[in-house]
């Protein structure tokens, strides 16, 4: 794991050269020009510009990564847990009621159709999701003809694919002093079928990159109910297509806290690990077959005896 982030983190910083001011430029005279002198009418000359920020520095919200413990890792503010496979980050709960078109965006995206927003970095969750061997599945997006439009065509994806794309979203949260946890899937209603959200998974789709840039990064998308391919996760149930099923979502007031309130996002595997409950004891002795049946060669009475 150590080497991987190690990897990871080099993969990351991106070199950039800085100008060697020892070196003249190519196209310098090997001459300089012979000196004019200074016009008197000519207005004072303009001060030198400020040096150029350091290229060598850091750029401003690299991922940076912290070894908590033997198991656990944070990267920015996305924490993972290479033992059980889960990942947490901070978020608030952004609405209680109304439509939703999305679960979980960025402070700065699509805020006014979203359950819950969050300050973290996509790229970050990415990552965690990459060190912890998630696979995206491309199950839920068709194909692009030779044009780039959508072919009409569903890709081929392998079973064990799909099965490690697939993760349960869980939200942690104390209302005074008592702790609350659901899935988001419990929070959100069907106005068609006046039905909560079926409990399933999420489906890790991996959003895009686009000229370099990490798309889910750009948009704020992070897990959409509507089907988005530039979002993190998407729902794959029911009423999951654009456009047809536009207004279907709204939040279940009841299931949600104050908007404002923080939560813990939990993403984990699906199905959901639990504890093993002990089985009956197979080794629990059966009544005594054993025992002893009444004496069937307990004496009759005599046959025999002699009568009156």
């Amino acid at each position: 794991m150590s080497a991987l982030l190690r990897c990871l983190a080099f993969c990351l910083v991106i070199p950039v050269a800085a100008a060697d001011p020892t070196v003249p430029p190519a196209a310098a005279p090997a001459t300089p020009p012979a000196a004019t002198p200074p016009d008197p009418a000519a207005p004072a000359s303009t001060p030198p510009a400020p040096p150029a920020p350091d290229a060598a520095a850091p750029a401003k919200g690299q991922p940076v990564f912290v070894q908590l413990d033997e198991n656990r890792i944070k990267i920015g503010e996305v924490e993972l847990n290479k033992q059980t496979r889960l990942i947490t980050f901070p978020a608030v709960f952004n609405q209680r009621e109304g439509l939703l078109e999305y679960v979980i965006v960025h402070d700065k995206g699509k805020v006014h159709e979203s359950l819950l927003r969050t300050s973290i970095n996509a790229t970050h969750l990415n990552l965690a999701l990459k060190l912890l061997r998630y696979q995206n599945s491309p199950e839920l997006f068709p194909l692009r003809d030779e044009e780039g439009f959508p072919s009409g065509l569903m890709p081929a994806v392998a079973p064990a694919v799909k099965a490690a794309a697939r993760v349960e979203i869980r939200m942690l949260w104390k209302d005074g002093d008592t702790a609350h946890s659901a899935t988001v899937n419990e929070c959100i209603n069907n106005t068609k079928t006046e039905k909560v959200m079926a409990p399933g998974p999420w489906i890790y789709g991996g959003s895009a990159f686009y000229e370099g840039h990490f798309v889910a990064e750009m948009t704020g998308d992070i897990v959409a109910i509507l089907t988005n391919e530039a979002a993190i996760f998407n729902y794959p149930g029911d009423s999951n297509k654009v456009g047809d099923n536009y207004g279907d979502w709204f939040v279940l007031t009841k299931a949600v806290p104050a908007i404002g309130t923080p939560v813990t996002v939990q993403i984990g595997p699906w199905p959901p690990a639990t504890a093993a409950k002990p089985k009956p004891d197979a080794a629990k002795p059966k009544p005594d077959a054993a025992k002893p049946k009444p004496d069937a060669a307990k004496p009759k009475p005599d046959a025999a005896k002699p009568k009156a």
